[in-house]
């Protein structure tokens, strides 16, 4: 399972194609995980492994924390959103939903176990990085309402440069509809040469498959 995991992590991240089908793979994986291994009801503690040489470092099972992180990271490079709440609201729910299901498949920690309280925050840290990146993605990835469009103009771009190499580009536009700022839009890098200072273009606002409205530049 954690072998399949990694492997449609890096398919996703760096070759997202077909995406849909690889999004809801990914989606799936923590819970098949949690219920193959939660068969003979082990305790939550099975799903954390300990690395006391490594100053007690807790390292959650590789089908929950490596499909989450693949997902934030395609969110961060797909999708502009544009409501704060409807995230946090969402995603809490979405939170909720897999700490009870995680109950439901596992026994709790032994009250005498040190690590208690390390294991409970390490899982549900990695349930908080899926749930937020998970109710985006599908949010937008599956959202087939009717967009409103919004005409503006780049006036620049630039592409920023991580500290590890990787790449992001962005394009800069007037104000438009409800943004009374100019704005910098997430694109990719085979569009980005698309795009010239003083092109008119079209910004899509769309309201979400789950209310959490998003928008992109026309392609």
């Amino acid at each position: 399972m954690e072998y399949v995991a990694l492997g449609l992590s890096l398919w996703f991240v760096f070759y997202p194609k077909p995406y849909e089908i690889l999004l809801v793979a990914l989606l799936l994986l923590p819970f098949v995980g949690m219920f193959l291994n939660g068969l003979h009801k082990p305790s939550i503690a099975s799903l954390v492994e300990v690395d006391y040489s490594a100053k007690e470092k807790y390292d959650v099972a590789d089908f929950i924390d490596v499909p989450a992180w693949a997902i934030v990271l395609r969110v961060l490079m797909d999708y502009e959103t544009d409501s704060f709440i409807a995230i946090l609201t969402a995603g809490t729910v979405a939170l909720v939903g897999i700490c009870l299901f995680l109950l439901v498949t596992h026994q709790q920690i032994s009250d005498s176990n040190k690590d208690k309280s390390w294991i409970y925050g390490s899982i549900v840290f990695s349930f908080f990085v899926y749930s937020y990146s998970a109710v985006v993605a599908v949010n937008c990835t599956f959202d087939n309402s009717e967009p409103k469009v919004y005409e503006t103009e780049v006036i620049d771009k630039h592409i920023s440069r991580s500290r590890k190499g990787g790449r992001s580009y962005y394009v800069k536009v007037k104000p438009w509809g409800h943004h009374y700022d100019a704005e910098n839009i997430r694109v990719s890098s085979s569009e980005y040469d698309l795009y010239h200072i003083h092109d008119q273009v079209a910004v899509d606002y769309k309201e979400g498959l789950l209310g959490i409205p998003w928008y992109y530049l026309e392609k």
